[in-house]
């Protein structure tokens, strides 16, 4: 058996991505994941994948090629990899103060260059006939190049499509430390055994805390809940990602739709009993039918609850970890809509030796007071 350069440690969207690009590089990969690829952060995930409001400007400029990198990662998958498009729409807030901020968002993405059109109501209907716009004051902004993933199955997806280029895949494996020796990366300790490494790529969401603390660096992760609530919908119901004010939604590959809602996370806690949604999750199944009265019938089928990974500053981490030789981390709160030009890049860095100009500000040693290698 080949000794692996590269272990990646998570295989969710990000660490799966990462996993896949290395493997197409002709890098030795072993990927570890103490469940099956994309089961749990990614599996919550509303995934809508977008560069909108992504602030400062670097960081919409690094979505925003995540979002086009999502074309050819869709040609090499194929269809059955969760990965959907249509664009987006965005109601306006209500009254002046609404209609106001949408003209403001429309001045920004004009200087960014970022698609967009300004829809009537009317013309918004059209798009999606299903859902009701009376009411609505001032244009309908649609983004047609935004898309959306189911984060599980594209995680999946993407851990298969790697093993067909040569990783190897430890599901439900658990990791219990990432071993050093004089300062550099031997390998990783796991429940199924030492695998040595060259170099560990630490993707593992929240639990990235935990794998990074003993090699003496604190990542600067905070754990931001989130709900997703799957819902029984009538074919074709909706076509792309809508947000219509107090909630989000969008397609899911098998016919039924993913409901969100930042007010709605905010009730939640990592011990809210999925079993039996509570009263809350009715509510925001209400708010969709109010707009939607063709999910009148509908009921909840699944409320999905998960802690995701947000760095203290909002923006990604990525880079080496400073001290540790051959240790580097890869997390960030938008990890679908970043995770293929997450994984080009740190591909290139591994593989090359060099830091790709775009990932500079992301680097580890922001947080530490010393300079990434």
């Amino acid at each position: 058996m080949m000794t692996p350069e590269v272990v990646v440690i998570g295989a969710g969207v990000v660490g799966a991505s990462i996993g896949y690009h290395l493997a197409k590089s002709g890098v030795a990969v072993t990927l570890i994941d103490r469940d099956a690829p994309g089961s749990r952060t990614s599996k919550v995930s509303f995934a809508w994948i977008n560069a909108l409001g992504k602030r400062p400007e670097h960081y919409h400029h690094f979505s925003r090629l995540g979002v086009d990198g999502f074309s050819s990662l869709l040609e090499d998958l194929g269809p059955n990899s969760g990965i959907g498009a249509g664009g987006g729409l965005h109601w306006p807030g209500p009254g002046t103060k609404g209609s106001s901020e949408m003209r403001r968002l429309a001045s920004e993405l004009d200087d960014l260059d970022y698609p967009y059109q300004m829809l009537t109501p009317q013309e918004a209907a059209e798009l999606e006939p299903n859902f009701q716009v009376d009411g609505v004051e001032g244009p309908i902004l649609y983004t047609p190049i935004e898309r959306w993933a189911d984060g599980d199955l594209l995680a999946s997806s993407l851990a298969e499509s790697a093993v067909n280029h040569g990783v190897t895949v430890m599901a439900r494996c658990s990791v219990r430390e990432i071993v050093t020796q004089g300062g550099r990366v031997t390998g990783v300790s796991t429940a199924g055994g030492f695998i040595p490494a060259a170099t560990v790529v630490v993707a593992a969401g929240n639990a990235s805390v935990g794998l990074l603390a003993p090699l003496g660096y604190r990542l600067p992760l905070d754990r931001v809940v989130g709900v997703l609530a799957v819902v029984s919908a009538p074919p074709d119901l909706v076509k792309r990602v809508l947000y219509p004010g107090e909630y989000h939604i969008r397609p899911m590959s098998d016919g039924r739709v993913a409901i969100g809602s930042r007010e709605m996370d905010l009730l939640a806690d990592e011990d809210t009993d999925t079993s039996g949604p509570p009263s809350w999750a009715d509510r925001l199944l209400r708010m969709a039918q109010r707009d939607c009265p063709r999910l009148e019938s509908a009921r909840i089928d699944e409320l999905r609850v998960g802690a995701r990974p947000m760095p203290s500053d909002g923006l990604p981490i990525i880079g080496y970890v400073p001290g540790i030789q051959g240790a580097y981390v890869a997390t960030m709160h938008s990890g679908v809509s970043l995770a293929t030009i997450v994984g080009q890049t740190v591909t290139e860095e591994i593989t090359s030796g060099r830091v790709p100009p775009m990932l500079a500000p992301y680097r580890p040693a922001r947080f530490a007071g010393a300079d990434s290698r």
